[in-house]
């Protein structure tokens, strides 16, 4: 059996990667570009090759693929530091193509033409990422009231896509327009710079029945899921991109008349970096399979251990990389603060190392008592 990818995925890869490499250049962030124009430069660009479409299904306008052919865009999108408001849109596209129903169908469309921009709305400061824990709620008459927190994109947003309970204290998600009244965006300071990220507070908002994505409590979790896989295949895209440019240095940059890169203490250094990039690749990769199979028990153990490794791997594949450029590495114009930040940034994003753990072992031995 193969498990690899086909000839035409490793293609629209390329082009990806291509794309972003002439559009999208780190330069343009050293060089001191607004985060929000740079953003409001791609859009146009990444819809004209059809990304905002890639789950958006064929009888809406899209391509129709699965999370597992997105695993390796949004692997470039880590690389290349795509802002996180282009991911939170085409997840969106699989929740509302998955939970939407006929309701969503224009909106579908949108989505797949690029016309349409979607933040997701989900991180609380008490609540994290466990939506049993979330203070946003709706109320009995239908008024929504909570905070969240570091919503990517969410000033430029056209929907809102926000977790919260419903009346009854399941989890439920909520469609709405980020100018509704009630709703307040202020822009919030974060780790990552080479995005804009802003606290969301919803003070009595209306939503109306159709406002609500159906799905319930399966569709929260598929989302959490999904945004949780696609930053473990970042954080993937983001380490290899940090070791082909470590590499690059340590063959240049030369110490008692040869390169460093020469010296057998660095081999091995950049060796187990490669090691931990293509483990932490497996697992996110195996993630958007479990996404795209659908079954429940088997997607929350594999993205919980893909997004646990992945979030190690940035710890030990950062730490070298700044430290086998050594001084220089430090500096604004080599730009590794850039993928240091959103790799760290990521790491707690949809879930810590600590909450994906205790997710798997609560997973483990559920199921080890249930074949008692």
């Amino acid at each position: 059996m193969n498990f690899d990818f086909d000839d035409e995925h490793y293609m629209f890869q390329e082009t990806v990667r291509d794309t972003l490499a002439a559009e999208f250049p780190i330069d343009l962030l050293r060089d001191g570009g607004d985060p929000v124009e740079l953003d409001a430069a791609l859009w146009p660009t990444l819809a004209q090759i059809g990304l905002f479409g890639l789950m958006v299904p064929e009888d809406h306008g899209g391509l129709g693929l699965s999370p597992i052919e997105f695993a390796l865009i949004s692997e470039e999108f880590g690389a290349a530091l795509v802002p996180l408001t282009v991911t939170d849109t085409i997840v969106s596209s699989l929740i509302l193509a998955r939970f939407g129903g006929a309701a969503q169908v224009e909106n579908l469309e949108k989505l797949a033409l690029g016309s349409l921009r979607v933040a997701c709305a989900v991180y609380e400061k008490d609540g994290g990422y466990d939506p049993a824990a979330f203070a946003t709620a709706l109320d009995d008459q239908g008024r929504l009231t909570g905070r969240k927190l570091l919503v990517a994109g969410a000033a430029r947003a056209d929907l809102l896509l926000i977790v919260a309970k419903d009346s009854a204290g399941e989890p439920a998600l909520a469609l709405v327009e980020p100018d509704r009244a009630g709703i307040s965006i202020v822009r919030e300071n974060a780790l990552d710079i080479s995005g804009d990220y802003y606290r969301v507070e919803c003070a009595d908002v209306a939503v109306a029945p159709g406002d609500m994505i159906g799905g319930g409590g399966e569709a929260v979790a598929c989302l959490l899921d999904m945004l949780a896989t696609a930053a473990a295949q970042s954080i993937a895209g983001i380490g290899a991109r940090m070791l082909d440019t470590t590499v690059a240095y340590v063959k240049e940059r030369e110490q008692f008349g040869q390169p460093v890169g020469a010296f057998q203490a660095i081999k091995h250094r950049c060796a187990d970096m490669a090691v931990d990039i293509n483990t932490a690749r497996s697992g996110a990769y195996y993630a958007g399979w479990a996404m795209a199979a659908g079954e429940p028990d088997e997607r929350v153990r594999a993205v919980s251990m893909a997004k646990a490794k992945a979030n190690r791997m940035a710890v030990h594949i950062l730490r070298e990389a700044i430290q086998l450029h050594g001084g220089m590495g430090y500096t604004w114009e080599m730009a590794l603060h850039f993928h240091f930040r959103r790799g760290r940034f990521l790491e707690t994003l949809y879930g810590s190392t600590e909450f994906h753990n205790e997710r798997v072992l609560a997973g483990t031995l559920a199921q080890l008592a249930a074949e008692r």
